[in-house]
């Protein structure tokens, strides 16, 4: 178990650590005296994951019958997403079962959030299935590279950040291009062989 809690550090690839790294500390600048004042009141980077998977569960619910109140719903649970990290970093949380449970959490909102979106039939359910597997299996793979030490170089999940960013495009522009960017990320799909490989060759 310690073994585990020493190598298990930030679920990103190589190549997307060094993309996403800028925007991380950015983030972590910005929500800081948020995310300070949170913790005063109690509230830790575990209750804003929990929370951001129950607003995210309140979109999916809503969307097909008050798509006003469950998008504004979408983007708490986004706010709370990018707060739980900010806040574990801050309080000095980040550690192996925080960062589990924010991934854990991440997953969960991605699968309701799609969900939302087919049952209000903006996506196309086979592509909302084909998506959720790719993401989840990539960001698994992603865990045990990190956990097994095996080099991640060249796998990269497709962005969860620009299917919300499209849904807002939706809600404001009512511009629906989930289907296209979704047809777009099939071509990830090669990854997860590469992955398997890689995780299968250092077994």
């Amino acid at each position: 178990m310690q073994k585990l809690k020493r190598n298990f550090g930030s679920i990103y690839s190589e190549d997307e650590q060094r993309v996403l790294g800028p925007w991380q500390r950015a983030r972590q600048h910005l929500l800081a005296p948020l995310a300070l004042a949170l913790s005063r009141l109690g509230i830790g980077p575990d209750t804003l994951s929990f929370t951001s998977v129950a607003l995210g569960i309140g979109f999916c619910l809503l969307t097909p019958f008050s798509f006003t109140i469950a998008f504004w719903l979408l983007i708490a649970s986004v706010i709370c997403d990018a707060l739980d990290g900010v806040a574990a970093r801050l309080t000095g949380k980040n550690i192996a079962r925080g960062s589990f449970t924010d991934m854990f959490c991440d997953q969960v909102v991605v699968a309701f959030s799609v969900a939302g979106m087919t049952w209000r039939n903006d996506i196309h359910p086979v592509l909302a299935i084909l998506f959720v597997y790719e993401y989840t299996a990539i960001g698994i793979f992603l865990l045990l590279h990190h956990m097994l030490q095996v080099s991640s170089r060249w796998i990269i999940r497709p962005s969860r950040t620009l299917p919300y960013a499209i849904m807002a495009l939706n809600f404001f522009f009512h511009i629906n291009l989930l289907n296209y960017l979704l047809l777009l990320y099939l071509f990830a799909l090669p990854l997860l062989t590469l992955s398997f490989w890689r995780l299968r060759n250092a077994l």
